[in-house]
């Protein structure tokens, strides 16, 4: 694994925020990986999008690749980050957590770190290096929740959300979105006992979802909506989902918008209560405080298992460039003893006592580097390293290609 090369452009809610929520109306995650597509030099990449973050993880990194992210991204945000290596690896397992969550904790992220993954395949684009660090990161966040009492609490936005909205079994309600977001605000309805009905752009999704959890089906139309009280809003698109001309009869009393970007015309907030994303972050930060300490476990989990896994990949690294060096000094042992033998006569013994010689001299010369690795703490941010085992692997073709000429 060449994790030296995976680095992650990351745009979040605790670099903007308030200005998030609107910034990332821009973004759609197809248009990304099409863009990421475009250059060759990208092999692999992974592109996660939830409500309070917009992360790119992506290998190689390197000054080209950098910078032609950094092309589409700092066109539509006004700032945006850039981390490299062991940084931008740990990151995803502190995300995977809940550690870097508007709600502490909240279980959907790690949901929603397995389907990015899983659209990274679909796009294939999860190779080896990515396969490694998010499989190991779901590893981690899986542990965290069966360790910490993270688990036991169950938190998320959505849930968030809910509880300020203060729903009661004798609101009419209205679900927006049949995807992922809403078919957690489903359930949870479902949980509490509460009538809905589901919205959504494709009729056969709303009704897959409300059979599911027993709601009904409503029109893709806000002008159909004027006879709930609550409108609860989950859906991602450029276009708002309620525009400025939505009935001022409407009996709608409140709004949930967990739309990223807003689902809703900002004049709105001036009729009705709505919950948006910002509103919800600020009340959010404000219960921080109460769930550090159970943080604070976590975090002692996520650095433990993070160090294993850098340690076991440095230990597996070390090995490997170890293996490369032992069999291509082999190759060249063999090279020398086969050129001697076609100049001169030698006998078994004779032949014997050369390779003996060889490897002998091969290990006296090569010691001092043999160690040098063995007690580095990370070979692989080495220039000279990477260097050496690119030189090493063109050799080997050459040997190759050598061995197949003398045979033909």
């Amino acid at each position: 694994m060449d994790k030296g090369g995976i680095f992650l452009l990351r745009v979040t809610y605790s670099d903007l925020g308030s200005m998030y929520f609107s910034q990332l109306s821009d973004f759609q995650i197809d248009e990304i990986y099409s863009y990421i597509k475009k250059n060759e030099r990208i092999q692999e990449a992974v592109v996660l999008w939830t409500c309070n973050r917009l992360e790119i993880y992506f290998y190689p990194g390197d000054r080209e690749t950098v910078q032609y992210l950094e092309d589409y991204i700092k066109e539509k945000v006004a700032k945006y980050s850039v981390i490299h290596g062991w940084d931008a690896i740990k990151h995803i397992f502190m995300v995977s957590a809940g550690l870097d969550s508007m709600v502490l904790g909240e279980n959907e992220i790690l949901g929603q770190v397995k389907e990015a993954w899983e659209q990274s395949k679909k796009n294939l684009l999860s190779g080896t290096n990515m396969n490694l660090v998010f499989q190991k990161a779901i590893e981690t966040g899986k542990k965290v929740r069966r360790e910490n009492a993270f688990n036991g609490i169950k938190r998320s936005v959505v849930s968030e959300a809910l509880e300020l909205a203060n729903l009661s079994k004798e609101d009419r309600i209205l679900v927006v979105g049949a995807g992922r977001v809403g078919r957690q605000i489903a359930k949870m309805l479902h949980d509490r006992n509460i009538e809905f009905a589901i919205a959504n752009r494709t009729e056969a999704r709303a009704m897959e979802l409300a059979d599911s959890f027993g709601g009904r089906t409503e029109s893709f139309d806000q002008r159909r909506w004027k006879g709930y009280d609550v409108v609860i809003t989950a859906v991602k698109a450029h276009k708002l989902v309620l525009d400025s001309s939505f009935p001022k009869d409407s009996r709608v009393s409140s709004i949930i918008d967990l739309g990223t970007p807003p689902n809703i015309d900002p004049s709105i907030k001036n009729k009705l209560k709505v919950i948006d994303m910002e509103f919800l972050s600020r009340k959010i930060e404000e219960k921080k405080e109460e769930r550090q300490s159970l943080a604070n476990q976590a975090l002692r989990t996520v650095e433990r298992e993070f160090n294993k896994f850098s340690s076991k990949v440095k230990n597996d690294e070390k090995s490997e460039i170890l293996r490369k060096i032992h069999e291509y000094s082999d190759l060249v042992i063999q090279d020398e003893v086969r050129e001697i033998e076609r100049r001169m006569e030698l006998s078994q013994e004779e032949k014997v006592i050369l390779e003996k010689g060889l490897i002998a001299t091969r290990n006296r010369l090569l010691g001092i580097v043999i160690n040098a690795i063995k007690t580095s703490d990370d070979i692989m941010t080495s220039n000279v390293i990477s260097k050496m085992e690119l030189l090493m692997n063109e050799n080997f073709s050459r040997f190759k290609a050598k061995k197949i000429k003398e045979i033909t």
